[in-house]
């Protein structure tokens, strides 16, 4: 009985993926064209792109396959339970099957959140082999001229030291530190939402459209552009000992209470010099508040203060990528524009190709 129920589940889902292939093919080409650029640019250095992305795809595949499976074990136990003492049929297993393909009916978005999904781990797979290719095409060397425009622009000072009498007490850069560390998890979780929720069809649709555009224009082309490497790295990349100061401070606050981005730009140079498999250096524009914008430009969708909340968080993330030393101020800046044009070229992208698709098949459904 259950195998049948699954049986039925899996066919219904699996006449669901051309029409969700279509829906999404904005996003998906978009992906497409980006996985095709990793491919051809990472031929001449010798990278194995292919390899990496199918050991990254293979493992997001089998994390999906783990849930799906779990999710359908108990989906189909818990209709069991209710077809024996509630619905009580008299014919069981057909009732099974019938309610099932139903379920899944009414769940195929499901199947348009998977998609979505998988695309998402070939849009970080390919995004960071090509940001740690920069260096091999454009070497480091606008540093100089970023942390001069700092300067123009507040004052004459670096921004860090008019940011330390606020924030550089060791508890309030621990603070500073972990909000720094969270946008890690929101990110990962405001793109499984996009993926997935798809109650309102323009919204999810429009934030992983800009997702992809920021990432692959501000994180990868802008930055192989505008090549530079943060403030943290300047004296190691041989544009002096401006920052250092700053560096030495951060190590003495992390006497007193952990400052773990000390760690991070460790192991990243190292990484680096070494040619770990997460090497990738780059400053301008700061992906961090560009991608916080896009998460506060989506909360906006949900509601208004869920949207002030993100707006707080990113303003808080321009700050540490200040105080931490990973960026000057004008990386946040840019990247800041970046997110909001992406934004607004992914609202009329949508509304062209998105919701189209979406209403001509729901006329055809009507009919």
């Amino acid at each position: 009985m259950a195998y049948g129920a699954i049986s039925a589940g899996i066919t219904a889902a699996g006449c669901g993926l051309r029409s969700a292939l279509w829906r999404n093919r904005l996003f998906l080409s978009i992906v497409f064209l980006h996985m095709f650029a990793g491919a051809v640019f990472s031929l001449p250095i010798g990278i194995p792109y292919w390899a990496l992305l199918l050991d990254s795809l293979r493992t997001t595949l089998l994390m999906i396959l783990k849930f799906t499976s779990v999710f359908a074990t108990f989906f189909v136990g818990w209709r069991f339970i209710y077809a024996i003492f509630r619905a009580k049929p008299k014919k069981p297993i057909h009732w099974m099957i019938v309610d099932i393909r139903n379920s899944l009916q009414r769940y195929v978005k499901l199947v348009d959140g998977t998609i979505c999904f998988v695309a998402l781990a070939v849009l970080a797979n390919t995004f960071t082999l090509l940001k740690n290719l920069i260096s091999d095409f454009v070497p480091f060397f606008l540093d100089p001229t970023f942390a001069e425009l700092d300067r123009m622009l507040h004052g004459g000072f670096d921004v860090w030291i008019l940011l330390w009498p606020v924030f550089g007490y060791p508890f309030v850069t621990t603070v500073i530190n972990v909000a720094y560390h969270i946008w890690f998890l929101l990110i990962y979780l405001l793109a499984f939402v996009a993926a997935y929720d798809r109650r309102d069809p323009e919204r999810g649709m429009v934030y992983l459209v800009a997702f992809a555009l920021t990432f692959i224009i501000g994180g990868n082309v802008l930055a192989t552009l505008f090549s530079s490497v943060g403030p943290v790295y300047f004296e190691a990349f041989g544009f002096g000992d401006t920052f250092s100061e700053q560096v030495h401070k951060l190590e003495s606050l992390n006497e007193i209470s952990p400052v773990w981005a000390l760690n991070v730009h460790k192991i990243l140079l190292t990484n680096y010099n070494t040619e770990g498999v997460i090497r990738g250096i780059s400053a301008m524009p700061s992906m961090h508040v560009a991608s916080s914008v896009l998460m506060a430009l989506f909360a906006f969708r949900y509601s208004r203060w869920l949207g002030w909340a993100f707006t707080v968080f990113a303003l808080v993330i321009q700050i540490a990528s200040v105080h931490l030393a990973w960026h000057y101020a004008v990386d946040g800046y840019f990247g800041a524009l970046v997110a909001l044009v992406c934004w607004y070229v992914a609202k009329i992208l949508t509304e062209k190709f998105y919701l189209g698709s979406v209403g001509l098949q729901s006329a055809s459904l009507a009919t």
